[in-house]
């Protein structure tokens, strides 16, 4: 009797065509336009009726899974565990065309596992340079003020803490000059360059979902983080956010270890 093929890996098969993506040092100064989907995924409670023998093999086809889509996709695996009640983890799907997320969020659904989880939160954006630091001819600085509102930040995803949420800009911020916000951005990074181990990426929604952008942080210690935070809602630019909730403090997490975790 021939084995049949699970249906995820029909999905599996229709990505063979994507290109991996590479990470960028800088997302901020990179010109190649990568996609983000931050998906937030909760378990249900009848994952918890299952027989014990149930929930291992859901458990090992979904190692499987992202072992498979990780030959196209960059995936980083996160716990919100008992640090959200809405979420019990996060998925960062990193691709170099959204296809890439269509067809790993197909195979997931056709997972067993897939058939307990919902996904009560996705956040879609594309990466692209910053126009607050690649126009610096429109704005004299000196070489002093370049190297602190330009620092180089690497790249990882790998910090044993992640931080993001999504957010909006009023309408009067837009209305103001280019070199007026440009100037309250430079403040902006350089308050952030203060906190060397908070690594700050932001992405652009606008146009593909709710919100304008979506700002990550990797960071060693949560408290940096916290303080970091708080000394930038003292920034000139703060009073032109609209909206910057709900935020997200996740845990990173081996895919084997998130696993052993919440499911």
């Amino acid at each position: 009797m021939l084995e049949t093929k699970p249906k995820w890996m029909t999905y599996a098969e229709m990505a063979e065509t994507l290109t991996r993506p590479q990470l960028p040092k800088n997302i901020h100064k990179s010109t190649e336009r990568l996609v983000f989907c931050y998906q937030f995924y909760k378990v249900r409670n009848e994952w918890w009726q299952l027989s014990e023998a149930e929930r291992e093999e859901g458990k090992r086809e979904f190692l499987e899974l992202l072992r498979t889509f990780d030959q196209w996709l960059i995936i980083r695996t996160y716990s919100t565990l008992g640090l959200k009640a809405t979420t019990d983890f996060l998925l960062w799907l990193i691709a170099s065309e959204m296809r890439g997320v269509e067809l790993f969020t197909a195979a997931l659904q056709h997972t067993f596992v897939g058939r307990y989880l919902d996904r009560p939160y996705t956040y879609l954006t594309l990466t692209r340079p910053s126009i607050y630091l690649r126009h610096s001819s429109r704005q004299q600085e000196t070489k002093g003020q370049q190297n602190e509102s330009q620092q180089e930040q690497e790249f990882t995803g790998e910090a044993p803490y992640f931080f993001i949420y999504p957010f909006t800009k009023t309408h009067e911020w837009y209305q103001l000059p280019y070199e007026q916000r440009r100037e309250m951005m430079i403040e902006h990074f350089r308050i952030g360059n203060q906190f060397p181990t908070v690594r700050t990426y932001t992405s652009y929604s606008i146009g593909l979902d709710d919100y304008e952008f979506v700002v990550a942080f990797e960071a060693d210690d949560p408290n940096e983080f916290q303080e970091c935070v708080m000394r930038l809602r003292e920034a000139k630019a703060r009073p032109y956010t609209l909206v910057d909730t709900p935020l997200w403090t996740c845990l990173k997490r081996s895919p084997e270890e998130l696993v052993e975790l919440v499911l």
